[in-house]
């Protein structure tokens, strides 16, 4: 016997088909809802790249209020930079950002709290927080400082305070959020850590055709349109007229991995300088270049 809508009660067809008219009726007021968001963010990301702080707080705010994490990372990133309101304030926006899920977020409170740096200092703490943002980052230069980090941090516990960071951990995971975890790309080689420095970018490899910003790392060639698409709408302004260079790099044993830079740039100091526009916007970026 083949079940259909058919075989129902008249009365429960018409249930039914009120509460499909009634979902449909939400769908241009759940439109209406996210298309100012779309243009508050895109807003923000604008005013962050031509350093009109001001205008990028305004834009930031209402989303913050409106519990948009990736908002409240951003207005956390003015705050903590010196840009706008206080690192008191700075720090609150961070943690909440971090409790929402925001990679970036998690990353950043890991460091702080390695390095007692506004927070009391806990490597219990920071480890919880670098292994969420591990967990949560996508392939690229901000997964691999957070796993550098993460060890670091590791290392300098005891035995009884890495269980109990890791048990720490793994609860906030659970609480927080647990992305799909994907294959990390491996660190270039001699990799430092944030809580030490980044990689130096002299040391970057070389490429044709000017310099570059090297923005994420994928295993998957089938990835690159989307992490792209994922990058731009995060990142917003400061990729705007750049073009995407795809570079396919061998690590033997490691695999093959496709990496995203942006440009080209003329020279170094125009790159760096958008770099340190992507930073601005929550991003991360490395210098790559002849």
């Amino acid at each position: 016997m083949v079940a259909s809508a058919l075989s129902l009660p008249a009365g429960s067809i018409r249930r039914q088909f009120k509460l499909a008219t009634m979902a449909l009726a939400c769908l241009p007021f759940l439109l209406i809802q996210a298309i100012p968001a779309q243009a508050d963010l895109a807003a923000a990301e604008a005013a962050i790249a031509a350093k009109d702080y001001d205008a990028a707080v305004s834009a930031l705010q209402p989303l913050v209020e409106a519990g948009d994490g990736f908002a409240t990372w951003k207005l956390a990133s003015l705050y903590l930079g010196g840009h706008a309101g206080s690192m008191e304030e700075g720090i609150t926006l961070l943690k909440k950002a971090a409790q929402a899920g925001e990679p970036d977020a998690q990353a950043r409170l890991g460091v702080m709290y390695a390095k007692g740096e506004g927070v009391e200092q806990s490597d219990t703490e920071a480890y919880k927080w670098l292994s969420l943002a591990a967990r949560g980052a996508s392939p690229g230069v901000s997964r691999v400082v957070a796993e550098t980090n993460q060890v670091v941090v590791g290392q300098r516990l005891s035995a009884a305070q890495r269980n109990e960071a890791k048990t720490e951990s793994e609860a906030a995971a659970t609480e927080y959020q647990a992305a799909p975890v994907v294959e990390a790309a491996p660190a270039p080689a001699a990799v430092e850590t944030e809580i030490a420095s980044l990689p130096d970018p002299a040391a970057a490899p070389a490429i044709d055709g000017g310099y570059r910003l090297q923005l994420a790392s994928v295993p998957n060639e089938g990835d690159v349109e989307g992490e792209w698409k994922r990058l731009k709408r995060r990142i917003g302004a400061p990729l705007d007229n750049l073009d995407l260079h795809v570079e396919r790099a061998d690590l033997g044993t490691k695999g093959i991995f496709y990496r995203l830079q942006a440009g080209p740039f003329a020279d170094r100091s125009a790159a760096a300088a958008t770099c340190e526009d992507i930073k601005a916007a929550g991003g991360d970026c490395l210098i790559v270049g002849p």
